[in-house]
């Protein structure tokens, strides 16, 4: 077991192969695209990842991730603490032709991380990044620990964070029943279509009985 802070990247050979498992804490601060949602970055990720091998030999990675998150209402536009709380289930491949060799016929429960297409994109990224021409070539594939953690978080973020109704700020609820308001005066104001026809229709009995 490994305790205290996360590796950024774990080589994965010998971490399956040993039941490997880590339970660390990761800074929010410390994850820059997670950081574009939020409006306060302080606070930690706790992390439990158990690595081990299936009954058919594959690798799977299970565990869990929790943080305390404040997003911004897009509705008042304060303060929205969120707490996410993501399972992690996943079969880890070496690369594509061993996803298709060892993937079972009848479907899976899992998702599925291929770990040579994690390392090009990390690759390509870094020569971007350097202005590099060439790609380093790794000698064990590695597995971004740390990038994952980010993209689960990142996926369980809603589209439109708002505040249950009634929790936002005074200002808005105020606003809110104002509009609200104005629109039953409104209401009350313009006259059903039903009454004019109904009155429509007494006036003309009136007439047809002088």
């Amino acid at each position: 077991m490994s305790t205290g802070p996360i590796p950024d990247r774990v080589a994965t050979a010998r971490l399956f192969a040993r039941y490997g498992r880590i339970d660390a804490a990761l800074p929010l601060q410390s994850l820059a695209r997670l950081q574009t949602f939020l409006a306060d970055a302080s606070g930690d990720v706790s992390i439990s990842l158990q690595f081990g091998l299936d009954a058919e030999g594959r690798k799977q990675l299970n565990g869990s991730i929790s943080a305390k998150l404040h997003l911004t209402c897009q509705r008042c536009l304060r303060s929205l603490p969120l707490l996410v709380e993501s399972e992690l289930a996943m079969l880890v491949f070496a690369n594509r032709q061993e996803l298709e060799k060892q993937l079972p016929t009848g479907g899976y429960d899992k998702d599925l991380l291929v770990l040579d297409e994690l390392q090009a994109e990390r690759l390509l990224a870094e020569k971007l990044q350097s202005g590099s021409q060439e790609l380093g070539v790794a000698t064990e594939q590695e597995l971004d620990l740390r990038a994952l953690v980010e993209d689960e978080l990142i996926l369980s973020l809603p589209l439109v964070p708002l505040h249950e109704d009634g929790n936002c700020s005074e200002a808005w609820n105020s606003l809110r029943e104002s509009s609200e308001a104005q629109e039953r005066e409104v209401t009350q104001m313009v006259p059903s279509p039903f009454a004019v026809l109904a009155q429509l229709r007494t006036g003309k009995d009136k007439g047809s009985k002088g």
